[in-house]
């Protein structure tokens, strides 16, 4: 078989050490920038016909645009290029650094799928490795964003012609238990809350009634700057606040301030008046604090800042200020961003517009705000047959 002359075009088949067989294919001068130069490139199997069948899939990749090199890199090579390539300029800080995170911990290792090449990829050896991921005890939405990452990643080596087709997009991702209610307070536990907050004159009092009468997102609130808020000195008018910023957590900065919000859209919300009046006595009191630490104090023109004027760390309030309070005040243990949901709930619950609280919620889909942030009891709904029975059958004295 050494030195078999094939048809123009094929190239040769000869024996190759090992017992091996070896298909080469000549490379035309024009494609030789996908070879990386190479004049001839070689193809092995155990036989004629496994040798030439890689053959043929490398003339057909070649003849899409695909590279050789696309054909040699593994994928944790290609994960590692993609994290440190242009991705930074097209995704916030936060996604690369998550991205990232999961990409070396869960895709990049050798035990992982790292060891496979990019071009050998299949839905089933991410499913696979989704199950292995599962057996170790990873939970199921740590599992379903490595899908994401995975996903997000091989789209990009499809844009680049590096494959012709993303296999994540075939494979299924485990499904997300179902989804339990978040907690909410009613009107009189809010009222309760407040109480304890005025009692003990919390630091962020008014943090809390803000965010229980706006919807605003906690790391909305504390990237709030004065600049941001209008407060009319006349009692009783209402106010404003312009989101348009929100804290964020990095690996290498800690909290960041990011000018823009989770789902980009800037809004303008009103305020008020009960509002407008919390946040002029904490103007105040803020004032005293920043007059009684001007040697530390950091201006940056926060609302809610911490001790020193800086960004204020969002665990830090829920655990020193939000939690004890709940416990003082003999209340459900909810997390912070269920006061969000509290307010969502309520105004539902008050008879308000749907469509208007998707806007000052920042929702780019009402069906978000429906499903997910408004959790109406029993008694809303047994009113609302109540009334809807007296109108279909009225009574006969009327």
């Amino acid at each position: 078989m050494s030195g078999t002359k094939r048809t123009r075009g094929e190239g040769t088949i000869r024996s190759h050490k090992g017992g091996l067989v070896e298909a080469r294919l000549y490379i035309p001068k024009e494609l030789r920038h996908k070879t990386g130069g190479r004049e001839r490139v070689s193809f092995y199997g155990r036989n004629e016909s496994e040798a030439l069948k890689k053959k043929k899939l490398f003339e057909k990749d070649l003849e899409k645009g695909y590279s050789l090199e696309s054909r040699r890199l593994t994928v944790a090579a290609y994960m590692k290029r993609w994290l440190d390539g242009p991705l930074k300029r097209r995704v916030s800080a936060r996604t690369l650094q998550d991205y990232r995170y999961h990409a070396e911990k869960y895709l990049i290792p050798v035990d992982c799928i790292g060891y496979v090449k990019l071009h050998e990829l299949t839905a089933e050896d991410l499913e696979n490795l989704y199950e292995i991921l599962l057996d170790r005890g990873v939970g199921v939405a740590t599992v379903r964003y490595v899908h994401t990452t995975g996903r997000a990643a091989l789209q990009n080596a499809v844009k680049k012609r590096l494959i012709p087709y993303n296999p994540a997009r075939d494979a299924d991702a485990p499904k997300m238990p179902e989804r339990e209610e978040s907690k909410t307070l009613s009107f009189e536990q809010l009222e309760i809350f407040f109480r304890e907050a005025s009692k003990t004159q919390n630091r962020f009092e008014a943090f809390f009634f803000v965010a229980s009468c706006s919807g605003f997102r906690p790391g909305e609130i504390l990237a709030l700057k004065w600049s941001d808020l209008v407060l009319p000195e006349e009692a009783g008018i209402s106010g404003s606040a312009r989101i348009g910023r929100r804290v964020e957590h990095t690996r290498e900065q800690g909290f960041v301030l990011r000018e823009n919000t989770k789902t980009k859209m800037r809004r303008t919300v009103p305020l008020f008046p009960e509002v407008v009046d919390a946040l002029k006595v904490h103007r105040t009191r803020q004032l005293e604090e920043k007059s009684q630490r001007s040697d530390t104090w950091e201006e940056h023109d926060l609302v809610f800042p911490n001790q020193d004027g800086g960004i204020m760390n969002p665990n830090n309030i829920r655990r020193r200020h939000f939690k004890p309070l709940l416990e003082s005040a003999g209340l459900p243990d909810i997390r912070l961003y269920d006061l969000r949901h509290s307010f969502s709930t309520l105004w539902v619950e008050s008879g308000e517009d749907l469509s208007l609280l998707q806007k000052i919620l920042g929702h780019t889909s009402i069906k978000t705000t429906a499903d997910v942030y408004v959790h109406t009891g029993d008694a809303p709904r047994r009113l609302a047959m109540e009334r809807f029975g007296r109108n279909l059958h009225p009574s006969k004295d009327s």
